[in-house]
């Protein structure tokens, strides 16, 4: 029971942080629509890794840490790329 809700729980972090790349990009796309938009795609990018680094930094455990941040990274990742495809297209 104890690995299933520390499972659970980590992946409401990771949907957390998906969510606020999400709201961030968005932000960042009808804000900007010159360089400073990718500018702040990546710093969207390193935030998404910092927190997960940071949130481990001061828990208690450091169990999956690795994981959660490739989990991050990727969902980060596509999340961005599909706004850099729209920002583009426009």
């Amino acid at each position: 029971m104890g690995r299933v809700q520390g499972v659970s729980k980590q992946w409401l972090q990771i949907s957390v942080i998906w969510v606020a790349v999400l709201v961030a990009g968005i932000i960042a796309l009808v804000s900007y629509s010159d360089d400073r938009l990718f500018n702040a795609f990546a710093a969207i990018a390193g935030a998404a890794i910092a927190v997960v680094s940071l949130e481990h930094l001061v828990s208690k455990t450091s169990k999956n840490t690795v994981r959660q941040q490739v989990y991050v990274s990727a969902g980060t990742v596509a999340i961005l790329g599909v706004m850099t495809v729209i920002a583009l297209a426009r």
